[in-house]
């Protein structure tokens, strides 16, 4: 029973020890002033940006004449239901989508 007391705080001692070293690594300042943490958020949402533009232009080239009726862009939940926003910002899904 000792002994699997010990593995126990051997474990969390090894993990604090690592946390720590991660901490150290990504709030430690770079030449130019800059902290790895911070060069890692940039990327992440640059990559979040860029999906969804992705994203847009997937939707532009599959629903391309599909809009609103007053000309608001439409969109495709996951039950592939067409909607779009009114100026409230709730979904008003279609029934059959407006051709532009």
């Amino acid at each position: 029973m000792k002994t699997q007391n010990m593995k126990n705080i051997a474990g969390i001692a090894g993990i604090a020890a690592g946390a720590a070293a991660l901490a150290i690594l990504l709030l430690r300042k770079r030449e130019d002033g800059t902290t790895v943490g911070s060069n890692l958020l940039k990327n992440a949402k640059t990559a979040g940006e860029d999906l969804r533009r992705f994203g847009v232009k997937m939707k532009n080239r599959l629903m391309n004449d599909i809009s609103g009726p007053n000309g608001e862009p439409v969109y495709s939940d996951m039950y592939d239901r067409n909607f779009y926003e009114d100026e409230n910002g709730r979904r008003v899904y279609l029934e059959s989508a407006a051709q532009s």
